[in-house]
Order: structure tokens, then sequence, then C-alpha cells
């Protein structure tokens, strides 16, 4: 009997589209797949090959603000930084309420979930299902003493225990989150008495989940203090047949012929959250292209074009990164990790300017493996910091090889046949 895998996510688009992937490569190892994500996500998701199971409510709709006022970061005025968060806490209460009941809902009838970073509450659903899951993650989430958590908003070492405890700590303080509604949940859906305190992956190794971790050893080596658990699958990414269009119309050729009238073309865009300050920020821009004689197509809302006056940037709203990053010399970017894998992929520099959780650690990574600068953090951006990131990932030979090995060895890598191998192990 074909069993029923659903995949439940939460997050920006960004996070949803390598659990796509990886349903897609499920769905053609010959299980019925379901994607159980917010409701908003429809049209990305019908456009695929999966069954789209909505729920209602996606708490990081309300981290669509901006700079300073971004919640789960650190901006240039700690106590706005503090302020943005507590906000963020309260606001997302109710959303949780109808967002953990109608998820439970829409997970029913599944013989195993798979749940990502943005919906680890998942746990709770598969416990009261009585189903097997699988934690499936695109950023390291297990303690290791080698590195501090890859969710903290800045990088240094704590060394050692300090390291270790910093994942303890981030792990737990995303289990305990909104722990009335989830005990609500789980008593009210599934007759469930209230959650144990430790996140199960910090309990004892026979209650720890198995971790399928969605991104390549050569960006991040295994950690030597992980256990079997944790299995580095490489990153979720389709055949790239798909991701891959040339342009087809009016707006597209204008762009290709943007692109092709210089050698000095980069991709600049901020992810799901944008900026603060546009106008301040596009003077940065504009400052900084100039400085280093290249120009940039810039990826933000339709309702920002009209300020652009520069004729080294050309806006767009939207264009596949897997398509734009392969026709630029450099990619300028918030350094998530969808958009990260995306710019090694395409084997050119990448230039991080993190804004918030895990973007500080693989800005962090594409800095230590010499495939970039030094990441360049969105409350310390100025015009003269983007120039210089921008001059040497254009002239720096080294760092241009070493992105196209980073590209050659991820490109032999199948992240998603991978995972669906272990998947099917334990079905």
């Amino acid at each position: 009997m074909t069993k029923t895998i659903t995949i439940l996510t939460s997050g920006t688009r960004g996070d949803i589209i390598p659990y796509i992937a990886l349903g897609e490569g499920l769905l053609d190892a010959g299980y019925r797949v379901r994607i159980a994500a917010p409701i908003g996500f429809a049209n990305l998701i019908q456009s695929s090959k999966l069954t789209f199971a909505p729920y209602e409510g996606n708490p990081s709709d309300l981290l669509l603000e901006q700079g300073d006022q971004t919640p789960l970061t650190l901006g240039s005025n700690f106590i706005t930084s503090i302020h943005a968060t507590r906000s963020f806490l309260i606001k997302a209460r109710p959303i949780y309420t109808n967002m953990l009941h109608t998820a439970a809902i829409a997970c029913r009838g599944s013989d195993i979930l798979i749940y990502g970073p943005a919906a680890m509450w998942g746990a709770h659903i598969a416990e009261g299902l009585h189903i097997p899951s699988i934690r499936a993650v695109l950023q390291p989430y297990a303690p290791t003493r080698q590195f501090p958590s890859a969710l903290l908003p800045f990088r240094f070492s704590f060394l050692g225990i300090g390291n270790w405890f910093t994942h303890w700590a981030m792990t737990q303080a995303i289990w305990l989150s909104w722990p009335r509604e989830i005990n609500h949940a789980r008593q009210a859906d599934f007759g469930l008495p209230p959650a144990q305190w430790t996140d199960p992956s910090l309990q004892a190794f026979s209650h720890q989940p198995l971790t399928l971790n969605g991104f390549s050893k050569h960006i991040l080596p295994r950690p030597s203090d992980w256990n079997e658990k944790q299995v580095i699958t490489g990153y979720w990414r389709d055949s790239g047949v798909r991701q891959l269009p040339g342009p087809v119309g009016a707006p597209e050729i204008r762009l290709q012929k943007f692109i092709d009238s210089s050698s000095n073309t980069i991709a600049i865009g901020f992810g799901s959250p944008g900026t603060n300050g546009i106008t301040h920020t596009l003077k940065i821009l504009e400052d900084a292209l100039n400085m280093t004689n290249a120009q940039a197509v810039l990826t933000i809302p339709s309702k920002f074009h009209s300020e652009i006056k520069s004729k080294n940037i050309f806006p767009i709203e939207y264009a596949r990164h897997d398509w734009l990053y392969r026709h630029v010399q450099v990619a300028v970017h918030h350094g998530g990790a969808g958009t990260t894998s995306a710019s090694l992929h395409a084997g050119i520099p990448t230039i991080t300017m993190p804004l918030a959780i895990d973007q500080f650690f693989w800005g962090e990574r594409v800095y230590k493996i010499g495939v970039g600068p030094k990441p360049i953090p969105q409350r310390a951006l100025n015009a003269e910091r983007l120039a210089g990131a921008i001059q040497e990932s254009l002239k720096d030979n080294d760092m241009r090889a070493k992105a196209k090995a980073i590209s050659e060895a991820l490109s032999k890598e199948n992240g998603v046949q991978a995972a669906v191998s272990v998947i099917r192990n334990m079905v």
C-alpha cells in the first residue's frame, strides 16, 4: 500500500521551495506526498506536482518589517530590536492558536510527517496522530562544540561547551515558544497531556528525532560530535530544468539586454523582509555601483521601482535565482539558506548582507570557505563597505576560482535523492 507523506512547513517563500523539491523527489520515488503550508503559498505549491494541504496563519508574515524594526535580530539600536521582538511575540500568539488547529487537520491521513524549522511544533502533531516523524532542516540545529548556534544574529565563538550551550538555549527557546497555545492544541485536538519541557533533540538518544540537514558538507563539514541521527544530505533542489528559463517576453528581453550590456553586472536582493529606508538604501547602492563601475539587477517590490533613477540599476520584482545568478558576475543578498545555495551553485562570488537569524551564519560560511568577502550586516551597510566588497568579488581571481570549484563540487551532489534514500529506509 502506498504511503502518504506530509511535509509540514512554514516561513517565507525561500523556506518553502526546498521542501517542494524534496516532496517532488519523494513523489517520483512512488509515495503520495502532500505539502502542508500556510494558505498564502497556494500558487507556489499548486504550480508543483504536489498536493497542497493548506492551513491558516503564518507568523513569518509578521517579520516583514524592516531594519531596526525587524524582530529576532540586533539592529543598530539594541532597545528598539528588543521591543520589535517582544511586539512580534505578542502579535504571533493569537495566530498560533488557529494555526496549530488547522495544521493538525491538514496533516490527518498521513503515514509519516516531515517537518521543517519554522514548524518544529510538527512534533506535537506527529505525536497526536501516532505516526513517525522526521525533522528536515535547512541549517544546523543539533548541538555541537565546534561553532555557536546558527540562529544567533551575530558570529563569534563561545568555545567548546559555551558553543554547545548556545545550541541548547536556542533550541529550547524555540521548543518552549507559546507553550499555552501548544498545550491547548495537544489537549483539544489529540487529548494529549502537556508537552515535555525538553525538545526531543536534547533528550536521550532513543528519543531524538532523525534529522535531515539540507545543506552540503562542502559548505559546512559534518561536526565531529554529531551522532548518527544527524544526516547531511546536500541541498534540496529540483533538476534545474524548470529553474532556468530564458527570456520569453519584452520585460525579460530588456533584462537580458541589460545584463549583457556590461561585463560587471551583479545581482542584488534583500530577501523576503526587504530593507528599511528604501531611499537611503538606493543611494547606498547607486554610490557603490558608481565607485566600482558596475551595474545591478535589483530585486525589489514593484512599488519602489519608480524611485530608482540610476541607469546602473535594473529593478525587477522577481526572478528565479538559479537563472539570474548564472548570468551575472556577483550575487549580493541577505544570506538566507536557499538564496545562498543558489549563488553557491551558480559558481560566482557571494556578498552577504545579513539581517536576521541564520543569515549571519551562512554569511560566515561563505567567507570562511573563500567564496565571498566578509559579511556586511545590514545595520552597518554603507556605500564604501559595499563598494569594497563588490570590487573584491569582481577582481579577486582566487575567490572566483574557489566559487567555481564549490559549484562543481555541489553539482555532483543530489541532496533530494540522498534524503529520499534515508526516508525510504525509515518508511
